[in-house]
């Protein structure tokens, strides 16, 4: 069954979302331009002049690569509490879980709808929850290898960064508690549930309540906490194999996002900088702009990424020109692709239904207009041959 066109939509929700996808595309487009007259015209000029546009398409394609990968993932991961989740709702899923992180403050939206999304699908949210998030500690757990690797050529590096050093040292620690904050949660999921019932007599409690028009809300979290607890363990105790598989993964794209940046950078600047100091830097610059309020990092990305690369390749001008080609391929682009998809898309409803073996899978649902037709065609049947049976006919 393929997508099915979304009617138009008028809501006040999907004005939001418009008006998000407008101040990210302006917050990147001043922050830029300030970022552009600090550095000199004509070399700017020069080095985007070499910018072609199959070096836009470059970060652009990878950047699907990596959905393609991160689909399997779903996949392998989802298998492990009896879930055939279809690569096209997995790969749609991860499309458009990067566009709502690409118009959020922080880029903090992309979970709550990938596990909005799979839970309209028909799977439990805590199940999704836990797939979702663990797939977030993960990346932490691998840019924190990162760090542990290569931290000696990082105080080196912090030498002669100038600026750029305080970014790259505020990078690592953020990448630390960030680590620790997710690994205690998932340890403790319970300590959430606990923490919500103390405050919902408070009045962050009720406000919590008036907002979410749920005077529940702290009972509703604790029992998810219980499930996210158990699902924990499913994962990391029990299948600790296939999440290694997927850690694996994880690594893989990261290097790839790297990829995306580090090869434009190389081809338009006319240096290579040792790949190593280079993933250092970019793992910590990038989540280090995510604690920036503008949508999706917007331009705060790419002023964080001048400060730390352009010493790396002692041409700032070129280094810019760059970024920008990598962040037009690799965010903007997608913020219109993803935009798209998301507005003529529509996501269908418990779509997904277990089996006789206990396997939750998508079912195929028959189209209005396909019932009719059928209930069309039987009620000009035969009243003998009404109930028979595809080749039975003759038994």
């Amino acid at each position: 069954m393929g997508a099915q066109p979304r009617p138009k939509k008028t809501s006040q929700e999907d004005r939001k979302l418009l008006k998000h996808i407008l101040v990210a595309v302006l917050a990147g487009l001043c922050i830029n331009v300030i970022i552009s007259l600090l550095l000199d015209a004509e070399e700017l000029s020069e080095a985007l002049g070499r910018a072609s546009p199959l070096l836009v398409l470059l970060p652009f394609t990878m950047i699907f690569f990596i959905f393609f990968i991160d689909s399997l993932r779903f996949k392998l991961i989802f298998y492990r509490f009896k879930i055939k989740i279809s690569f096209r709702d997995s790969f749609f899923n991860n499309m458009l879980g990067y566009f709502f992180s690409s118009i959020t403050p922080g880029s903090l939206g992309g979970q709550p709808f990938q596990v909005l999304n799979f839970s309209k699908l028909g799977i439990d949210a805590a199940t999704a929850s836990n797939v979702v998030f663990s797939r977030l500690l993960e990346g932490n757990i691998v840019q924190l290898a990162i760090i542990a690797l290569f931290f000696h050529r990082g105080i080196r590096m912090m030498a002669s960064l100038g600026k750029g050093a305080y970014i790259l040292s505020a990078g690592m620690a953020a990448t630390i508690f960030l680590t620790i904050v997710l690994t205690l949660g998932f340890l403790n999921p319970h300590l959430l549930g606990a923490l919500a019932l103390k405050l919902e007599k408070s009045r962050l409690g009720r406000g919590i309540s008036r907002i979410s028009r749920n005077p529940h809300w702290a009972e509703k979290l604790s029992a998810w906490s219980e499930d996210l607890g158990k699902g924990f363990k499913v994962l990391w105790k029990h299948n600790i194999f296939f999440m290694i598989l997927d850690i694996l993964g994880t690594t893989l794209t990261q290097i790839i996002w790297a990829l995306s940046l580090y090869i434009p950078l190389a081809l338009i600047t006319a240096t290579m900088p040792p790949f190593h100091d280079f993933l250092l830097a970019y793992c910590v610059c990038g989540l280090l702009s995510l604690f920036v309020p503008t949508p999706g990092a917007s331009g705060s990305t790419e002023a964080s990424y001048l400060l730390v690369m352009g010493t790396l390749t002692s041409n700032p001008a070129a280094t810019l020109s760059a970024i920008l080609v990598w962040r037009l391929g690799s965010y903007y682009l997608h913020i219109l692709v993803g935009g798209i998809k998301y507005f003529t898309t529509r996501v269908p409803r418990s779509v997904y239904k277990k089996d006789k073996l206990g396997f939750l899978h998508r079912v195929r649902r028959r189209s209005p207009t396909r019932e009719a037709s059928s209930a069309e065609k039987l009620a000009h049947q035969d009243p003998g041959q009404k109930g028979a049976q595809p080749g039975q006919e003759g038994n």
